[in-house]
């Protein structure tokens, strides 16, 4: 059975601006943030955190093209995000990031982690690998966690109750390359990041459910060249909606799938 959930991405324009979901997005100046901004800033009240370039305020009316059916066109209405620009590979920066969330908007409804290092390395190439594999497995992996668990003890654990009925969850973006090995192209650290963060969502999933918490990744191919930016945001806002837990979305050019 599915769960009560408290304003679930209704499309509703004249909703008040407090009653949306409140999401906690990172990496959001980027590519798959900037996107996810512009199509469901209407739908959330978004904390977003960047590293250095500044975060993209949605437009006042923009309109959502449909790539596979251009003459498809949804009419969305802009909502300010609030952004705060954050070094997350620096542990001290995790508490500042949940206290101007809470301060700002007094709830987090769905953490987004979309913060990531993508860094080619051959194993035999004489590059510093460990180095960079490092990087990667903080950001990628040991960040979103470092996250979750900040939020769950600052305002999670003991509301159990309420995390089931605002259906608060965790989204993890993921990658193909965590379940698949693409050979040549120098993923091993990526890769193995990425695996890490599937791994961890799942233990993530298990413990937090004690108090009514979901867990789950989205998994793409990469983007926009194999999948879609839409599709990827699309993918993140179904899950966050949903009431699956403890599960992967494959997101590939031949179609979806749950693991």
């Amino acid at each position: 059975m599915g769960r009560r959930l408290h304003c679930p991405l209704a499309g509703d324009d004249d909703m008040n601006a407090n009653s949306l979901p409140v999401c906690l997005l990172t990496g959001a100046s980027g590519r798959l943030g900037t996107l996810f901004c512009q199509l469901y800033g209407h739908r959330y009240q978004i904390v977003a955190v960047h590293c250095s370039r500044p975060v993209h305020q949605p437009a006042e009316m923009c309109w959502r093209i449909d790539p596979f059916n251009p003459g498809v066109r949804q009419r969305i209405e802009g909502r300010d995000v609030a952004s705060l620009q954050a070094d997350l590979s620096d542990p001290a920066e995790i508490p500042r990031v949940v206290d101007f969330a809470l301060e700002r908007v007094g709830r987090v409804d769905v953490l987004v982690n979309g913060a990531a290092i993508v860094r080619h390395v051959s194993l035999t190439g004489g590059e510093p690998v460990a180095e960079h594999v490092t990087a990667m497995l903080d950001m990628n992996a040991v960040v979103p966690l470092r996250l979750a668990v900040e939020l769950a003890q600052r305002f999670w654990r003991g509301r159990t109750e309420e995390n089931a009925a605002f259906n608060r969850s965790i989204v993890n973006i993921s990658s193909t390359s965590g379940a698949y090995i693409y050979s040549n192209v120098g993923q091993s650290g990526y890769g193995a990041s990425k695996a890490a963060l599937n791994m961890l969502t799942c233990h993530l999933a298990e413990e937090f459910a004690a108090f009514g918490v979901r867990a789950n990744t989205v998994a793409p191919d990469s983007f926009p060249e194999r999948v879609t930016t839409a599709s990827v945001c699309d993918a993140i806002a179904r899950v966050a909606a949903g009431d699956m837990n403890g599960r992967m979305l494959l997101l590939e050019p031949s179609g979806e799938s749950v693991v």
